[in-house]
């Protein structure tokens, strides 16, 4: 089955005074004010939305809240922070009024449903409260569904978790479709892994080549060329014998690393030169080789020689897929690689795809005004990465009806 097969778009719909439930991903970071600091998926949001008014549906959004800055592998508490700042944006982006019920279920939200207008939409509360809550999943679910006519998913990001919103719902709903945001990502999920457009050049940057090393290896059998940079980077050379300093490197996988470099051959492309420093708060680095760098100094940015080779690759590129950070772009002194892989990717005639919350945001920090000149910003994070490797998700194919009563 192909990635798209059986799954409907809005226009399969009539929507007209429908009450339509709308999972997507208003999840953001919150500064220690609680004011948020990337707008990037609150932004994507309102396309959908937008849609849905002009077909006359009656919207209800649900989305987690909080995720972006959890701690890696803690545990939610049963306090997760209140959707309000996303919701005020909202209401901000759509031009319109925006009700927050009390919780995501309970009499609150029946209260503000009786009355919702099209010209209106009802936010509710954190769905992390209620799904992390220790309910049945399948019970949420139902009663949500009691009080809507149809399901929208429009979060790829969301298909990675198994939950009420995310597979119980489409999983026991008669009308169920996909929305603008996801269906873009979907299409363009859909459009890399036909092969299409070569030649075709992979960056492959971030602190882990392992943790996603199956789908590196999907993509990069279609690849001409494999460029590793960042910590990825740093990991191959130092298995190679080179020398690194004190970079950091993935010191586990120094073995897979070399394994991985024969699996690649001529397709690897590693860093020639990078900027090097003792500290992340330097100012002024200096260039050494990749595979040259002192022993008290680390590999903070790609050099000028690496720069200019990627951007040749991709000039000469019919796709380009760009995953994981190339250097330490938040610090001005190590900005300039991933300035200069982002502007050759807008300048390029290739298909472009940037994937990941770090190279996103990266994007997004550096090229904001030019971000509509890339193909796809995947937002997807894990869900694009294992749609990409051709996995199955459960709420993905929830939302197809594969899975259905």
């Amino acid at each position: 089955m192909l990635l798209l097969d059986e799954i409907q778009t809005l226009d399969d719909l009539d929507l007209e005074n429908q009450l339509v439930f709308l999972r997507t991903d208003l999840d953001a970071p919150l500064d220690k004010d609680g004011k948020i600091t990337d707008n990037t998926r609150i932004v994507a949001a309102v396309p959908t939305i937008k849609k849905l008014q002009q077909l006359g549906a009656r919207i209800v959004v649900a989305s987690r809240f909080g995720e972006a800055t959890r701690p890696l592998k803690k545990k939610r508490s049963a306090s997760a922070p209140s959707i309000e700042p996303a919701a005020a944006l909202l209401s901000e982006l759509c031009e319109c009024e925006v009700l927050l019920p009390d919780g995501c279920v309970g009499d609150s939200l029946k209260k503000v449903l009786l009355n919702l207008r099209t010209t209106q939409i009802c936010v509710l509360e954190n769905l992390l409260t209620e799904e992390e809550g220790g309910r049945p999943a399948e019970a949420i679910a139902r009663e949500l569904m009691g009080h809507v006519d149809v399901y929208v998913a429009d979060s790829v990001r969301a298909l990675s978790l198994d939950s009420a919103t995310t597979s119980e719902m489409p999983r026991l709903m008669e009308f169920r479709a996909a929305g603008q945001q996801m269906m873009k990502e979907l299409q363009c999920i859909a459009r890399i892994r036909s092969g299409i457009d070569a030649p075709r050049v992979l960056i492959w940057g971030g602190n882990s080549i392992s943790d996603r090393v199956d789908v590196l290896k999907r993509l990069a059998q279609s690849a001409t060329h494999v460029v590793m940079v960042g910590v990825a980077g740093n990991t191959m050379q130092r298995a190679l014998g080179g020398f690194v300093g004190t970079s950091t490197i993935e010191e586990d996988y120094l073995a897979g690393a070399r394994t991985l470099a024969e699996q690649l051959g001529p397709k690897l492309v590693l860093p020639e030169d990078v900027l090097a420093a003792n500290s992340t708060k330097a100012t002024e680095p200096e260039v050494y080789p990749a595979d040259e760098i002192p022993a008290d100094l680390m590999a903070l940015d790609i050099g000028p020689k690496t720069q200019a080779k990627i951007r040749e690759l991709i000039a000469h590129a019919g796709t380009v897929i760009w995953c994981g950070t190339v250097g330490f772009h938040k610090s001005p002194a190590f900005s300039q690689g991933t300035r200069s892989v982002g502007d050759a990717m807008i300048d390029t005639s290739a298909f472009t795809m940037i994937i990941g919350d770090d190279s996103v945001a990266a994007a997004r920090t550096l090229m904001d005004d030019s971000l509509q000149s890339i193909d796809c910003v995947a937002l997807g994070g894990p869900a694009t990465l294992a749609l990409l490797d051709e996995n199955k998700l459960t709420a993905l194919e929830a939302l197809r009806g594969t899975n259905h009563e």
